[in-house]
């Protein structure tokens, strides 16, 4: 699937979250993708400056993701579909709209999730789905479609940090092949992640490109404040945003760090802020 003429270079990138777990683009990124035509991202923008960022290099196409400002939401799509050269691509988070749904669906074998993205793409006839959501970088022709995941550059949560940050590159020739890679942004060198076995845990599989931010106490107890059906799960979030952003520079998070947190988050719900004391304390 090669030709010496490549006819478009397109960018590949997903799960910024910018300003809430990324607060600036990696230093590497402009140059290593100097000559893209095109970038795509998969949704969990973050805050839209990040696309105004990525747009000094190359027009952006963007989806929202589910972990957005409602403000993002309101101005992406959800999905987009774009021909190129005759190869057809679809752009997709590939989260579930509905968040009851999406954290029911979260865990369990990988199969059913790659069963579903790969159907959306068969249903709309996609050569190509580039996705994101997962924080887990892919490239896997599975039931006749290329999934594409560029990988993350932020983390899942606010108790984990990405372990490895990469992002995509698809380049398109002029016969209609194309070649897909990603790269590994602490080098800008191309790296070749393993492919997932459909029978592999979603959470093992998660927890393989994610580093705690916590110190090795708290991981059980971050376990269980993830199963919380929180009353205002945003203002939980705002309470441990300046938190997380300082130890991810300066260390891991400590019990008494995360507990004067909670009781000092002035949006937390009564009820919620019980919740996550009854856990941590």
């Amino acid at each position: 699937m090669t030709d010496d003429h490549v006819v478009a270079s397109i960018g590949l990138i997903s799960d910024t979250h910018y300003q809430d777990r990324l607060f600036d683009l990696p230093d590497g990124l402009a140059q290593l993708w100097k000559n893209v035509d095109l970038i795509l991202h998969a949704g969990d923008v973050g805050e839209l400056e990040v696309l105004d960022q990525l747009g000094h290099i190359a027009p952006v196409v963007a989806v929202h993701g589910n972990d957005e400002p409602e403000s993002v939401k309101r101005e992406l799509p959800e999905r987009q579909l774009l021909s190129v050269q005759g190869l057809r691509v679809l752009l997709w988070h590939s989260h579930y709209p509905d968040p009851v749904e999406e954290k029911a669906k979260r865990g369990g074998p990988w199969g059913p999730k790659l069963d579903r993205i790969a159907g959306r793409g068969r249903a709309l006839k996609a050569d190509i789905v580039v996705y994101g959501h997962s924080h887990v970088p892919m490239i896997w022709r599975y039931a006749d479609v290329l999934l594409v995941n560029p990988g993350a550059l932020a983390s899942g949560g606010y108790f984990t940090r990405q372990a490895v940050t990469s992002v995509g590159r698809l380049q398109v020739f002029t016969n209609g092949g194309y070649d897909v890679a990603h790269f590994n942004l602490a080098t800008g060198q191309t790296i070749e992640f393993p492919i997932p076995g459909p029978e592999e845990e979603f959470s093992v599989l998660g927890n393989r490109y994610q580093d705690w931010l916590v110190e090795p106490d708290l991981i059980a107890d971050v376990g269980a404040l993830r199963k919380i059906i929180y009353e205002d799960v945003h203002a939980v979030v705002g309470a441990l945003q300046p938190l997380y952003r300082r130890c991810l520079i300066a260390g891991l998070i400590r019990r008494q760090d995360l507990i004067e947190a909670i009781q000092a988050g002035e949006l937390i719900t009564p009820t919620d802020r019980a919740q996550v004391l009854a856990v941590i304390n």
